[in-house]
């Protein structure tokens, strides 16, 4: 078999960053990266290709400055570029070869009565023909919200490409204060604009599978009163629905076709553990589970018939026929000692695009040419930071004190013996989703360039681990998953690793609220805590998701679930009620504009801290989210959290 050739990339840029390649294989001891390089959003990302391989499109960001940009893939041409600034594009995806289509989101409190501040979505549609000027679909309309709530994908329909999204008419506005947002199914002509109901949500929260030619071919409906969620085959609702789950934390996903178009793929969570079920459409049974406990796992549908042909998730794809893994295998050979995650693919996987990453690789975008047997690099996600600054990354398996089996991702500083190391733990957020994994983390890796070891836990209730694994956690939230994490820092030292005397605390949403309770419901364990977007009072936490949820219970049943119903159990885990027992200095950072963890939980608790005499300082992000999408904020927080931890808990 004829390998494959590597060619580098094709933007001018990348000459630039092949030398700053090159010149970190200079002498040993160099001063690390600027901590810039990794608070930045990625230099490149993002990238997908269009259903016939013959254009890729991708996110180039240059310090605050975000472009999207589509080239050719034979030569690289540019065919479009559009500069976006500081906007927030959350995903690019594509209707045919000739349009584009930019998902973006802003945070916005609408101007009607009862409209909470929330992440709305748009969609900019981008005619690759010129046809039309770029232009964010139902914006400026007279008849709906200029807002998109839900992306049903695209179908060509009559030779014309059509977007199906979920609106909402402006008509329906004024009974937004009942907290409650039920969009209708419509479809967008991408030549016209014009724009056609296709069905109505009949006051229920629904969801639509549209086919390749533009047929609803299933969708679901859910009932806050009875907490029910029903799949239908097609439109109507007349028959027996073909699955019905119930409960608190039982819910039903449309994911696509399943294997043949008699079949659909659904995802059934149940208290957050995932299985990806394929259901016949004939109602003949409940069919079987493709992919047990499948977390981040995720469908591979054929571009043109869009039925189910693998499975991919971060680390591997998976396909059901054994040609096309060994398709896929032979198109990563050139980068096979790097962790490669299938990002895009053409028809017949002829083109496919890989994101990289390795134990001398912090990230870069190959496209891969079966025909020419090519993989060409598109560019490195972090251009700054050369192979030797890649700190080393592998899994740390402990127990927790009661015997539960679990591990964490360890980072350690490069060039530095793994052993009595300055620690920095930092428990992820969610807290129910699939956990951290061996691969470039920036925030990690920031730590680890200033001389820290890095310890990513995966506490009680992270996907991936088994149900068993997961219902651990209920009634758990501040308790065992808390011990979980200290339990963590204890194994470490009992290792030899680090210096059990020589550690911080620091994470964000869920991982922020660790944090604080790491140094107020816990003692003696950390030198300081950074707190980014978490919790510190969980009364109020739920009596904002219930205000905020109107007859919808699904948020707040979740949380009472993981953290008791009692006002007292609320009390017992929260950081705000001990601030009297704070014992090291604490540090919080919060986005004025988040919407998931609102700052007036780190604006009370700096409050208090105040008040109780301990050492505080408490960071307002403006114009920043829940994610950190903002570049200039980002890089704010990183420099922030490091001089703190640095200050406190120095690494020489």
């Amino acid at each position: 078999m004829r390998g494959f050739v590597l060619r580098h990339h094709f933007a001018a840029a990348a000459f630039a960053a092949l030398f700053a390649f090159a010149a970190w294989l200079g002498p040993a001891g160099a001063a690390p990266p600027p901590l810039e390089a990794y608070g930045r959003l990625p230099a490149v990302e993002q990238a997908t290709l269009s259903p016939s391989g013959d254009r890729f499109a991708l996110i180039e960001s240059d310090k605050d400055d975000r472009t999207v940009i589509v080239r050719q893939t034979v030569d690289g041409r540019v065919v479009r570029a559009l500069k976006f600034g500081k906007g927030k594009i959350r995903g690019l995806t594509w209707a045919g070869d000739d349009h584009l289509l930019i998902l973006n989101t802003a945070t916005l409190a609408y101007h009607a009565p009862g409209a909470h501040q929330h992440e709305w979505e748009g969609l900019i549609h981008v005619d690759l023909r010129g046809n039309v000027p770029p232009a964010m679909l139902l914006a400026n309309s007279s008849t709906f919200v200029d807002s998109i709530f839900g992306w049903y994908g695209s179908a060509q329909v009559g030779g014309r490409w059509y977007a199906y999204v979920g609106a909402v008419p402006l008509a329906h506005t004024d009974e937004w204060s009942r907290s409650a947002i039920f969009a209708d199914l419509y479809r967008i002509n991408l030549d016209d604009g014009k724009v056609e109901v296709v069905a109505q949500s009949s006051e229920r929260e629904r969801d639509w599978l549209v086919s390749q030619t533009g047929e609803v071919i299933a969708h679901t409906r859910f009932d806050p009163i009875g907490n029910t969620t029903s799949l239908f085959a097609g439109l109507g609702e007349s028959g027996k629905p073909l699955m019905q789950v119930s409960g608190p934390g039982h819910e039903l996903g449309l994911e696509g076709l399943g294997r043949t178009s008699g079949a659909l793929l659904v995802r059934e969570a149940n208290e957050g553990k995932d299985d990806l079920r394929e259901i016949p459409m004939d109602g003949s049974g409940s069919g079987e589970v493709l992919v047990p406990d499948a977390g981040s796992t995720g469908p591979v549908h054929d571009r043109d018939t869009r039925l189910l042909i693998g499975f991919t998730n971060h680390s591997h794809a998976r396909m059901l026929d054994p040609s096309a893994s060994q398709r896929l295998k032979d198109a990563t050979a050139p980068f096979a000692e790097d962790r490669s995650e299938l990002v895009a693919y053409s028809r017949a996987f002829r083109k496919m695009i890989f994101l990289a990453e390795g134990p001398r690789n912090p990230g870069r975008y190959y496209l891969v040419d079966m025909a020419s047997r090519q993989a060409i690099s598109l560019g490195d996600a972090r251009p700054e930071v050369g192979p030797d600054q890649v700190g080393p990354v592998k899994m740390f398996p402990y127990k927790a004190a009661d015997g539960l089996a679990m591990d964490g991702v360890l980072t350690l500083p490069p060039g530095r013996p793994a052993g009595n190391l300055p620690l920095v733990v930092m428990p992820h957020g969610g807290p129910i989703v699939e956990g951290d994994y061996a691969t470039f983390d920036w925030w990690a890796q920031a730590f680890a360039s200033r001389g820290y070891a890095v310890f990513q836990p995966n506490y009680r209730g992270t996907l991936g681990y088994g149900d068993d694994f997961r219902r651990a956690a209920d009634g758990q939230f501040g308790r065992k998953m808390q011990t979980d994490i200290s339990d963590g820092v204890a194994a470490l030292a009992r290792a030899g690793v680090i210096d059990a005397k020589r550690v911080c605390i620091v994470g964000a949403s869920y991982g922020g609220y660790a944090a604080l309770a790491g140094v107020t419901l816990q003692h003696g364990l950390y030198r300081c805590a950074v707190s980014v977007a978490g919790i510190s009072d969980m009364k109020k936490m739920l009596t904002d998701i219930n205000a905020g949820s109107g007859p919808d219970r699904r948020a707040l049943n979740f949380w009472r679930g993981l953290a008791g119903a009692k006002s007292e159990d609320l009390d017992a885990i929260s950081p705000l009620r001990f601030v009297d027992k704070a014992d090291v200095p604490v540090l919080l950072i919060h986005g004025e504009n988040d919407t998931v963890v609102p700052i007036i939980q780190s604006q009370l608790m700096e409050r208090a801290l105040r008040q109780a005499g301990k050492p505080v300082e408490l960071v307002t992000m403006p114009g920043e989210d829940h994610w950190l999408s903002v570049p200039a904020t980002r890089e704010t927080m990183l420099e922030r959290a490091v001089g703190f931890v640095e200050k406190n808990n120095p690494a020489d």
